[in-house]
């Protein structure tokens, strides 16, 4: 049974190109076999077949001929598939497919309206250049006939013919007609003629939304579905009432749709409720609180999806009132039952809600989330308290509520825990700076050091350190343990470490000393990562210049921070609202972001030519690299050099390795001319060897060196990063 059709359901088909073949052939036979066409049941079961062959792929054209001739046929079964068919393959045999347009011009003129609406659907949907004169007429009968189905249809067909010719489309008055069937008594005509004219009128804003309009489409909204509603809420939101006194009767008329049960529908009530009201302060305040509970129950009872879909745009309500639903803050707790997406958009919400009130029994709430199984949850429930603790309308008393929970969880026998609790103290600790606040975590804090592990829990511990090490006694021994192995730490450590023994250099001199020289000197040195070596580079000016001017800019007096920035912009939130009830809410960003229209088409022609353009400019630039790098290459190749080549700068670097002799390599080198020479008078004493250390420590190779004669040296010198000698350099020769 699993290889009726000639294939295995769930795996490839087993067939070969000759099986193939043979089965069209077989089928062909059928479709013109006398007993096939008396006996109905067979007539079917031929053409399921052939529709399932060419739902797999398989070339079933060959049988184009005589499945035109299945068409005449009474039977509404058998018609449906010829005309699906038919349908799908007329693009690739235009010439055949012109036979069958009598057949379904006949069936256009059926007694039966659903045969009438299925040509005529079929015919508007032939991808032939000739169909458009031969579907005119037909739609300008259809547009006007008594069945509902059939004016729905070629209300659709008259889409498709705007798409494929506007100006037939004009010529036929369609415009006008489908203006009049938008007051048609079928919902299902109405809508789509609404829908229609909204895409013809793309260009002009739309449909022009009117009293006369908008008013019948209101008062039948509780005879359409769900999708028909949502287009006539839609719509409503271009309309603006003439006064006060009809935008009440509009609200109340629409009042129900928000204690329905889809939540598209209460969705679209709630952007048109809001978009009546923004420019009434007062009353907009006054809808948010009657489109509370419908937005909970919806929370409540809807599926995970929906539920986080309404999160989203419940997150964007409280982004403007969120004392709105501050009362209602035990509905945002998160379930066990809820999935990690849900859970982590609560904890969002609950933060945003979160005043004088509430906010115990929320981070009392919180704090047992840290046992979560979910290790995401438990990190973001952590640093949700720790953004309860930095808002402004929480009062004083919520600092000592996340110290008390904060050290709870440093004693917890988990590290994630204690990594993300250090690095929420980090922000924490600028806002809270009493001393007698936060002294209390530095016990805990040391006590397990050694297990930190995370790179953004090892910055946020290095920086405590930084900043209160006057009152963490092993905070140097900490900070030296971390500086023997410096180079095996990620570079954000390393930049917190250069920054933290800076500043507690200035406290602890005598114990730092030797740890930040040693520590500079190794940084310097290492060229691994440029951030990090011009920090140190950085730090060690400033010291040669003074220490006091360099105390004064790593130490300089801060101001405990009150209000920590948010990426979240006034601009972004207005064009959220105005695309309320869309994927914009779910992203999170406006609709010009993510979508790309050429033409009608999301990601058109254009776009494609555009990418192709970019790919050869970026081949044309690789070509000009690799002829530069060939160019370069060739300087040192050569077997000659010019016996007078132009004047090269101070310094060049050639890249490319190179093979010489010790011959050719000499005589290349007396052919080049000299750039730079200096004579240098040393000390008594003062030996090669230290010579080299010393110009090695700032930079300056050597390659070559001898004796030149007498108790003169000579030196050959390279360097890669220089600087002016410092008055340090004068004393030592």
């Amino acid at each position: 049974m699993s290889r009726k059709f000639g294939f295995s359901w769930g795996n490839k088909p087993t067939y070969t190109p000759a099986e193939k073949k043979g089965e069209i052939n077989e089928l062909k036979a059928q479709l013109k076999h006398a007993e096939t066409e008396k006996d109905p049941a067979k007539k079917r079961d031929c053409l399921k077949k052939v529709i399932a062959y060419m739902t797999l792929g398989i070339d079933t054209s060959p049988l184009f001929t005589d499945m035109i001739l299945a068409c005449a046929t009474k039977d509404l079964v058998q018609k449906k598939m010829v005309y699906l068919y038919l349908c799908s393959h007329a693009e690739t045999k235009p010439d055949i497919a012109v036979m069958a347009i009598n057949t379904l011009q006949r069936d256009c003129q059926d007694e039966n309206p659903v045969v009438r609406g299925l040509a005529l659907r079929s015919i508007s949907s032939l991808r032939i250049d000739t169909i458009v004169e031969l579907l005119v007429p037909l739609l300008k009968k259809a547009l006007s006939d008594q069945a509902p189905y059939v004016r729905k249809t070629a209300v659709i067909a008259a889409g498709k013919l705007w798409r494929m010719s506007p100006d037939s489309f004009e010529s036929l008055g369609a415009g006008d007609k489908l203006q009049a069937l938008i007051r048609d008594p079928d919902s299902h005509v109405c809508c789509n003629a609404l829908v229609i004219l909204n895409e013809v009128m793309a260009k002009e804003g739309g449909v022009p939304v009117t009293k006369t309009l908008v008013y019948p489409l209101l008062n039948k909204l509780r005879d359409l579905n769900e999708w028909q509603q949502c287009l006539v809420l839609e719509t409503a939101l271009k309309y603006v009432p003439a006064d006060e006194d009809e935008m009440f009767k509009i609200m109340n008329l629409l009042e129900e749709r928000l204690w329905g049960a889809n939540s598209a529908v209460i969705l679209a009530a709630t952007h048109l409720f809001l978009t009546l009201t923004q420019n009434l302060p007062n009353l907009h305040r006054q809808v948010y609180s009657r489109l509370k509970n419908p937005l909970l129950t919806l929370i409540a009872t809807a599926p995970m999806e929906t539920a986080y879909t309404c999160l989203c745009h419940i997150k964007l309500l409280i982004s403007r009132e969120p004392d709105v639903f501050a009362d209602k803050y035990k509905d945002f707790y998160c379930r066990y039952t809820d999935p990690s997406f849900v859970k982590s958009l609560k904890l969002e919400i609950l933060v945003q809600i979160t005043n004088e009130k509430n906010y115990k029994e929320i981070m009392t709430e919180l704090s047992a989330y840290v046992t979560d199984v979910q290790v995401d949850t438990v990190r973001r429930a952590i640093r949700s308290m720790g953004e309860i603790s930095l808002k402004n309308n929480v009062g004083p008393g919520a600092g000592q509520v996340a110290v008390d929970h904060f050290l709870e969880f440093l004693e917890m026998e988990m590290d994630f825990v204690r990594s993300e609790t250090l690095s929420v103290l980090k922000d924490f600790l600028r806002k809270y700076t009493d001393i007698k606040l936060v002294e209390r975590f530095f016990p805990v804090i040391v006590k397990n050091w050694k297990e930190m592990e995370d790179t953004p829990c090892k910055v946020a511990f290095i920086w405590i350190l930084g900043e209160y090490g006057e009152d963490i006694d092993d905070a140097p021994y900490i900070l030296e343990a971390y500086c023997e192995r410096s180079r095996e730490e990620p570079h954000q450590v390393r930049l917190e470490l250069l920054t933290a023994c800076m500043k507690l250099f200035f406290c602890r001199p005598p114990e730092l000393q030797p740890i930040l020289g040693k520590l500079l000197h190794e940084t310097i040195a290492d060229f691994s990562h440029a951030d990090v070596h011009d920090r140190a580079l950085l730090y060690y000016r400033l010291l040669l210049v003074s220490p006091r001017f360099a105390a004064k800019v790593v130490c300089c007096s801060k101001e405990p921070v009150d209000t920590f920035e948010t990426n979240e912009s006034a601009e972004i939130k207005d064009k959220l609202f105005e695309e309320f009830n869309s994927l914009s809410v779910i992203f999170n960003m406006p609709s010009e972001r993510f979508i790309v229209e050429c033409d009608g088409v999301i990601g058109g022609v254009e776009e494609e030519e555009e990418e192709e353009e970019e790919e050869e400019e970026e081949e044309e630039e690789e070509e000009e690299e690799e002829e530069e790098e060939e160019q370069q290459r060739g300087l040192l190749s050569q077997a000659k050099l010019k016996p007078k080549p132009q004047k090269a700068p101070l310094m060049q670097l050639i890249p490319g390795p190179h093979t010489l002799s010790a011959q050719v390599y000499e005589q290349q080198w007396r052919d080049l001319e000299v750039c730079a020479t200096g004579d240098i008078m040393t000390r008594p004493g003062v030996t090669s060897e230290a010579i080299l250390q010393f110009t090695a420590a700032k930079h300056i190779s050597c390659f070559a060196s001898g004796p030149a004669g007498g108790q003169t040296s000579k030196f050959y010198f390279f360097a890669t990063v220089c600087f002016p000698l410092s008055s340090r350099c004068e004393k030592f020769f």
